[in-house]
């Protein structure tokens, strides 16, 4: 028997003032692969990745996490997703008025997953990891942007999630600090992660991404691996955009 897909979608429709941004998307995605999504600016990528965690509701189609189906209209069936899909967004969304630890120890204390003492803990161990252990008692303003995102990274971790989103993750970072960001995810995907990340790092999917999907006006037009989608491309949409990039 195959293991069920960790997040799976199949015929997903979103519209947005009568833009269909997804339109019949089918999507899914294996224990520790990682997926990057492509394409230009408006074809559907943040929307589809927003739909995977509930902070775009879909208006058709079905979402499955780990084989158990998702009830996209529920908000309480998202509030139980959050928990097992990690978000990590292009603005870093971190609360300002918070401290590093405290940014990173909410989520597990408030949902009951860990007491204070163990976020506490936690979060200790998750600023070393991502390279940040002075700036435990930081807040945001105080960080730079790549820091402030690899906070992001270790919020997100501090849920234990099943798979991580990643949003754009470097979109808002200046050049010197998109690389200490890129190096971190590339650690988790040596470590297994699953991932589903929207980027325009090329050179980055090419290295780290099991799977390329390359969306366009709201549709998956070729998904395979780095090399099939980057050497040899089938379709002319993904060459076209391709060669407009690269």
């Amino acid at each position: 028997m195959t293991a069920a897909p960790v997040i799976a979608v199949r015929g997903l429709v979103k519209t947005f003032q009568g833009v269909r941004a997804l339109d019949h998307v089918d999507f899914e995605v294996a224990r520790g692969e990682v997926v990057v999504v492509i394409g230009q600016s408006g074809s559907g990528k943040s929307t589809l990745i927003r739909c995977l965690n509930g902070l775009v509701e879909p208006d058709a189609g079905e979402v499955t996490v780990g084989g158990e189906p998702v009830h996209t209209h529920s908000q309480a069936d998202w509030r139980r997703l959050r928990q097992r899909i990690g978000m990590v967004f292009q603005d870093y969304a971190l609360f300002p008025h918070l401290t590093v630890t405290r940014n990173i120890t909410l989520a597990p204390v408030r949902t009951g997953r860990a007491t204070p003492a163990e976020a506490e803990v936690l979060a200790r161990d998750l600023l070393a990891r991502v390279r940040l252990p002075e700036k435990a008692h930081s807040y945001p303003s105080e960080l730079s942007g790549g820091q402030q995102q690899r906070v992001a990274i270790a919020r997100a971790l501090a849920m234990r999630p099943d798979a991580m989103l990643f949003d754009e993750p470097t979109s808002a970072l200046d050049p010197e600090t998109i690389q200490e960001v890129l190096d971190l995810m590339r650690e988790l995907a040596r470590d297994g992660m699953t991932m589903v990340i929207v980027s325009h790092e090329m050179g980055f999917a090419r290295e780290v991404a099991d799977r390329v999907v390359f969306i366009d006006r709201g549709r998956v037009v070729e998904t395979g691996t780095p090399e099939a989608i980057f050497r040899n491309a089938r379709e002319a949409r993904t060459r076209d955009f391709l060669a407009k990039i690269l």
